[in-house]
């Protein structure tokens, strides 16, 4: 699905550098697979949406943020990874891999084919450490807790990288400056907006107030 960017991107609060990447992260959105093995891929795309639904967030449009991750492996990373994990690109594609054979061990199908709430156990196992041990699983029960916690990780932060997202969900970070003088933000207020930021409601709100309550 494609969709124009986003009208903040034009404002002279972001500079050509920030619209440059954030434009670049929609063209990439919009790609297709290059690192992931099709088996591997397919089910982060599944896992995807278990964990991230984003309906409620994004309305009418799905970004694909299996795409996004799959091409973010294919690059140099971010500088470090658990001494108990292979590199990123193999430790994704065997912990995506291990996801079937350990709900295959539990429900005796694969992931994609059991019931969300079936999925849903299979992941809250993976992350609070009580997997079986399996032999034909490329990563370990140890192994997989600290791959989810990647997992998570990236699941959200690709889709708070997305510029349809901040604009969805209000969030402004982006606007600190343009290219001729860095403005920034005068207000440090959650609640409150300035002139230049975007009028959508910022989603985020809600749930921080209420775990603040």
């Amino acid at each position: 699905m494609s969709y124009p960017p986003p009208p903040f991107l034009q404002s002279d609060h972001v500079s050509s550098r920030t619209r440059s990447v954030l434009l670049k992260r929609m063209e990439q959105e919009q790609g297709q697979r290059q690192n992931l093995s099709p088996e591997a891929f397919h089910l982060l795309d599944i896992i995807c949406d278990d964990i991230l639904p984003q309906q409620s967030l994004l309305g009418d449009i799905r970004l694909n943020l299996a795409v996004m991750i799959d091409q973010f492996l294919g690059g140099p990373g971010d500088g470090w990874r658990f001494a108990e994990l292979p590199i990123d690109l193999e430790a994704w594609e065997k912990g995506l891999l291990s996801m079937d054979v350990y709900a295959r061990a539990l429900f005796s199908q694969n992931y994609a084919d059991l019931a969300s709430e079936q999925r849903g156990a299979v992941l809250d196992r993976a992350f609070d450490g009580s997997l079986s041990e399996q032999t034909a699983a490329p990563l370990s029960p140890a192994q997989m807790v600290l791959w989810s916690g990647d997992l998570r990780n990236g699941i959200v932060a690709a889709f708070l990288a997305h510029p349809v997202s901040q604009d969805r969900m209000g969030i402004s970070s982006s606007m600190t400056g343009g290219d001729s003088r860095i403005q920034g933000f005068s207000s440090h207020s959650l609640t409150e907006k300035e002139d230049f930021e975007p009028a959508n409601e910022r989603r985020f709100l809600d749930q921080f107030q209420q775990n603040n309550e």
